[in-house]
């Protein structure tokens, strides 16, 4: 059976990506396998990853933007904060340091003054060194997620206390987490229940605690990124796709549904947070799609094409 790819690969993998994505272009994601030295597959799949990916808070406005239409892929804007220089909180710095420590790098490594530079100018150098070995005080989803990732990586089956959504419930489930996905700004984990017997999608914020056991897991050789999100609290649009125009699916339009018309046209029914953000998408498909409602997304796809338009006068 193979073996998933560990965290570090999927990482480089994913960074080769990003200076290959600029705002406005449209690419053959076949030209992106070639330069990056990868599958088509593996790139198509690298790139469904990075819509999921981007910066704190992780609203969709901070995740990278892209829209992924059978061979292609169109970038809707930059990569969100790499035109920034780096920051670290003193949390992401102590953790960063005690890596370091962990790896055996002296006092005086250059690697570590980086660090410093790079954290927050509100972080006093001389605290953060007298407390990076101690490391962040456990709790939190931060907490959670950091968890959760390395049991993933491992291979080690965990003990998570659950909150489920609606009845109010905690129950304690041992799970094997195969992996965490963000969906329309939300964190979730796709994982194998015991208890269940089956595999279960449970939400980051409803998980109070999270204890890797000494047991571990065998792993899938294929994981479903497919989490559908929680969108009955989102707005909706309509949108009618012209005959034979090539369609999104729910990799970058989530929570997607599609409605096929005796004329041979196709309505989808899309949740979004934002308005820019899904203006962004059916701009992109000016001439094949239609916004039917609501009258504020068709307003801004207006004013996105007469933008644009006005730019190749």
């Amino acid at each position: 059976m193979a073996r998933p790819l560990d965290a570090a690969t999927r990482a480089r993998r994913l960074l080769a990506l990003l200076p290959h994505l600029k705002r406005g272009e449209t690419i053959a994601i076949a030209d992106l396998a070639a330069a990056v030295g990868c599958s088509v597959a593996e790139t198509a799949a690298d790139l469904a990853t990075l819509t999921m990916c981007g910066v704190p808070p992780f609203t969709p406005l901070d995740l990278i933007d892209l829209d992924i239409a059978g061979d292609y892929v169109t970038v809707y804007a930059d990569p969100p904060g790499l035109d920034r220089p780096l920051r670290l909180t003193a949390p992401e710095a102590r953790a960063l340091g005690a890596a370091l420590d962990a790896a055996g790098y002296p006092a005086d490594s250059p690697l570590r003054e980086k660090v410093l530079a790079a954290a927050n100018a509100d972080v006093a150098p001389g605290e953060l060194e007298r407390t990076i070995r101690a490391g962040a005080a456990p709790g939190g989803m931060a907490d959670i997620y950091s968890r959760l990732a390395a049991a993933a990586d491992e291979h080690a089956k965990v003990r998570i206390t659950y909150l489920t959504g609606g009845t109010g419930r905690i129950s304690q489930r041992v799970v094997h987490p195969w992996a965490l996905v963000n969906r329309l700004g939300t964190w979730y984990l796709v994982a194998f229940c015991e208890g269940a017997g089956e595999e279960r999608v449970f939400r980051l914020d409803r998980i109070n605690a999270a204890e890797p056991t000494s047991e571990h897991f065998e792993p899938p050789s294929v994981v479903s990124y497919a989490v559908t999100p929680e969108t009955s609290a989102l707005s909706v649009a309509e949108i009618r796709f012209a005959p034979g125009a090539a369609l999104p699916d729910d990799r970058s339009w989530p929570g997607l549904t599609l409605r096929p018309e005796p004329d041979g046209g196709t309505i989808a029914r899309v949740p979004y947070q934002t308005v820019a953000w899904i203006a962004r998408r059916v701009a992109a498909r000016l001439g094949a799609a239609e916004v039917l409602s609501p009258p504020e997304v068709r307003e801004a796809v207006r004013e996105l094409a007469e933008s644009a338009a006005g730019a190749v006068r």
